[in-house]
């Protein structure tokens, strides 16, 4: 083989192997469609919506036709979110053993939990059951990093319920931000779901979204550059954004919506749906 040849097949050569390595760099992206949802605890009586046991059918049928790989839920009761585990063949879950008003569900195929934790949103974040910022009720925050089957690939995954008086939603997220310190140094994707009761009105929505944080809204098209907007309501007859889909880290939203329910439907929750896909990039 003469040397102009030779040099054409190491070129070719570069080529495929450089394809390859592009190829393998895009195959470590992971794709996920997530979903936070005050599912509604089975004890409230709100007018206009039907107790747990007429909605769970249709609920359970919602969260199946979207094909989803992580479910932040909030507000059920242990026996109301046992019932919602039952109802989803596939998904495991991360809960508190007997306080389940914020919880994660995810695919169990497709991952495994390889760390988890949790703090209650008061004074005393490791103290269970404890409260303090002014709620009545105690609020939680449970975490998980999980990974990711195919790809061996890790993330962190949260989900919350803010309480809904005031100044408790605002203590509760500096809290949050301060609590996440150590996690966020782990230098892995963070995925951060819930409802917080917060709007640009109510609470505390810039602490939310400080510290390396951003919205996952940001990638609907009805959102403003920077975010700080409550163009699309999380809940019937309002336009507030209180439930929210936070990312940190080498993750993006492509798509971002609510799952409002048609008229004459049956309500099936206080809230709506909020769902996203994601991308967790190769960094």
């Amino acid at each position: 083989m003469n040397f102009a040849a030779s040099v054409r097949r190491m070129s070719l050569l570069g080529i495929l192997l450089g394809s390859s390595a592009i190829t393998s760099l895009r195959a470590e992206e992971i794709k996920l469609n997530v979903m936070t949802y005050n599912i509604m605890v089975e004890l409230s009586k709100v007018e206009g919506i039907p107790p747990w046991k007429k909605r769970r059918e249709a609920n359970l049928e919602l969260l199946k036709k979207h094909d989803l790989d992580l479910i932040a839920i909030q507000e059920p009761t242990p026996r109301q979110l046992e019932s919602i585990v039952d109802g989803l063949p596939g998904y495991g879950c991360v809960q508190d053993e007997k306080f389940t008003d914020a919880a994660i569900l995810y695919r169990t195929e497709l991952f495994e939990v390889m760390e988890k934790g949790q703090w209650w949103l008061s004074p005393t974040p490791e103290k269970a059951m404890s409260k303090g910022f002014g709620n009545f009720l105690p609020r939680i925050l449970v975490w998980a990093r999980m990974k990711h089957r195919p790809t061996n690939r890790e993330f962190i995954v949260a989900s919350t319920h803010f309480d809904n008086s005031l100044p408790s939603q605002v203590k509760m997220a500096k809290l949050c931000q301060e609590q996440f310190k150590p996690l966020i140094a782990k230098n892995l994707p963070m995925i951060w779901m819930g409802d917080f009761n917060t709007d640009q009105e109510r609470g505390d929505y810039p602490t939310l979204v400080s510290n390396g944080w951003h919205d996952a809204y940001l990638a609907s098209p009805k959102a403003s550059k920077d975010g700080h907007d409550d163009n699309v309501g999380t809940f019937p007859g309002h336009t507030r954004r209180i439930d929210h889909i936070f990312l940190h880290g080498p993750v993006k939203a492509t798509s971002w919506q609510t799952l409002p329910w048609k008229e004459g439907e049956m309500a099936l929750s206080d809230h709506y749906p909020v769902m996203a896909q994601l991308i967790i990039t190769d960094g």
